[in-house]
């Protein structure tokens, strides 16, 4: 009886730990979500070129997916409790340094060990999640995990805009730092998931070292190829040559390795190769569209951060109750149909978020958004489930690294190559509006009358008249290519999401 108490006792005080394991993930999801709605006041505050600011999450997305596929070894390595107590007392001092920093360049420097010690957080949940419960109630506990998840979507750009408003920018991060260091307390007193192995004799260096330039070259290539010119920098070429390089002996290594530190093996059970690509796509398709539509409303409304975060708040309150929907959909249908279903509500959500006009209000991506929304938990879920309920237990931790890790890739290659076309498309849109106004003048003659009647008529067919009026006439041109260019990137996500929606089909069930 003693020792049944005693295991009862164990057993709940874990279940506790995984659950702050789970507040530690919300607060690390958080911390990418609220920086967008505060890139102005970052920029401003740290005198940073428009180029410069976007590396505040490029750099946290960069180290968040070196940690990834690390933290298996190292949750193996150092026991779950350690590892998750390291990653939360190293974010809460990141957080800190980051709201102190000083300069751009010590910004992106505070935020590479951010991202590096938060990315560390959801595998370690994951995992636990899949060895602390039985498989009848994984289902409810992903969910609840989920709606966790989805509210660091909803209050994250809200809460950024707020913060950085009312308190100012360096906030965003400090206010992170206390609830880490508790939530990594609470997780070093609670918790007994696992024992640590002895593996720091057979670490793999040469494979982390490959590992880190390839994943780190890939990023940097998609953030800094646009504005280098791409293939025409030298830069970019070298990068170029260190991913190729070190991607393929990369795997080779892994492969012939004895002691791998990501075991790539994982990628043969069908089912978690196919929700990897599914969880991939989906990262795409989810991070670069949340990331270009506040991009697009400040760009052609030039509303305040608060404002945005108001309009864009309807996806992350609909992301909440798509766990329920979930729950709901898991009663009557398979869960890799429940995964189509969501692809296809993506796909439409999406495909209608590319048919925005220069007006754009709240009327115009309310519905959009709000499907996107739904989707999420419909997709996200049943993959999550499919890909690593029946894995067995020792390869856990290194499975929800990788998954973990092809999710956070999709959105930091999702994110850079969606403003790298965004921008390419601007400037084509841009000309090719110059070519029709000069090939139809005569129908631009009611939008002439109305620029003349904003000018001025003390000014006459002066210099500032015709100086006023070509500024007119650039900002309007810059803000219709902007809306085109955004609608083309919306239709082709939509498009991507519909044409990877039939993979769930090739998905097998899980047996009880």
């Amino acid at each position: 009886m003693k020792n049944l108490f005693l295991n009862l006792n164990i057993l709940q005080k874990n279940k506790i730990a995984f659950w702050a394991m789970t507040l530690g993930m919300f607060f690390s999801l958080i911390s990418v979500q609220n920086v967008g709605a505060a890139y102005r006041h970052i920029q401003g505050g740290l005198s940073a070129g428009p180029d410069e600011v976007s590396w505040v999450l490029t750099s946290f997305l960069i180290a968040e997916v070196i940690m990834l596929p690390l933290s298996g070894w190292l949750t193996r390595t150092i026991s779950t409790r350690i590892f998750f107590f390291i990653c939360s007392l190293g974010f809460a001092i990141a957080s800190v340094l980051c709201g102190l920093a000083w300069s751009i360049e010590s910004m992106i420097f505070f935020r590479v060990f951010q991202g590096f010690f938060g990315g560390g957080m959801m595998p370690a949940m994951f995992s636990t999640m899949f060895t602390l419960y039985p498989t009848h109630k994984q289902q409810i506990i992903a969910i609840l995990v989920g709606v966790i998840a989805t509210l660091a979507a909803a209050l994250g750009p809200h809460m950024g805009g707020w913060i950085s408003e009312e308190l100012g920018w360096r906030f965003i991060f400090i206010v992170n730092a206390p609830f880490s260091l508790l939530i990594g307390f609470v997780v070093l007193k609670f918790s007994n998931f696992d024992a640590k192995e002895p593996l720091w004799q057979k670490i793999d260096f040469i494979g982390i070292g490959l590992l880190a330039c390839f994943l780190g070259s890939a990023l940097a290539i998609l953030e800094e190829g646009r504005r280098a010119d791409w293939f025409e920098s030298n830069l970019i070429c070298t990068l170029s040559i260190i991913c190729f390089f070190s991607f393929v002996s990369f795997i080779f290594r892994e492969l012939k390795t004895k002691f791998p530190v990501v075991d790539l093996s994982i990628f043969l059970d069908r089912n978690f190769l196919i929700c990897s690509i599914l969880v991939f796509t989906w990262g795409i398709i989810i991070f670069a569209s949340q990331y270009l539509l506040p991009v697009l409303i400040a760009r052609v409304r030039e509303f305040d951060s608060i404002t945005i975060a108001s309009m864009t708040y309807i996806m992350g309150a609909a992301q909440v109750l798509s766990g329920f929907l979930a729950l709901v959909l898991f009663i009557f249908f398979k869960r890799r149909i429940v995964c189509f279903i969501g692809f296809a509500m993506l796909a439409l959500g999406t495909w209608m978020q590319g048919w925005m006009v220069s007006e754009i209000g709240l009327q115009e991506i309310i519905l959009p958004q709000f499907i996107r929304g739904l989707s999420a938990q419909l997709c996200f879920l049943p993959m999550v489930l499919l890909a690593m309920g029946h894995l067995k237990k020792e390869k856990l931790k290194n499975a929800s690294g990788l998954y973990s890790l092809m999710n956070r890739l999709g959105a930091g290659i999702g994110i850079a190559t969606a403003n790298s076309i965004l921008e390419n498309q601007i400037t084509e849109e841009y000309l090719n509006l110059g070519n029709i106004v000069s090939n139809k003048i005569e129908h631009s003659s009611i939008f002439l009358n109305q620029m003349y009647n904003i000018i001025p008529k003390h000014l006459g067919n002066s210099p500032e008249s015709i100086s006023l009026g070509n500024q007119i006439i650039y900002s309007v041109s810059v803000q219709e290519s902007t809306v085109i260019a955004f609608n083309q990137v919306m239709l082709g996500m939509g498009i991507l999401a519909l044409c990877i929606a039939p993979l769930a089909f090739l998905l097998k069930g899980i047996q009880k």
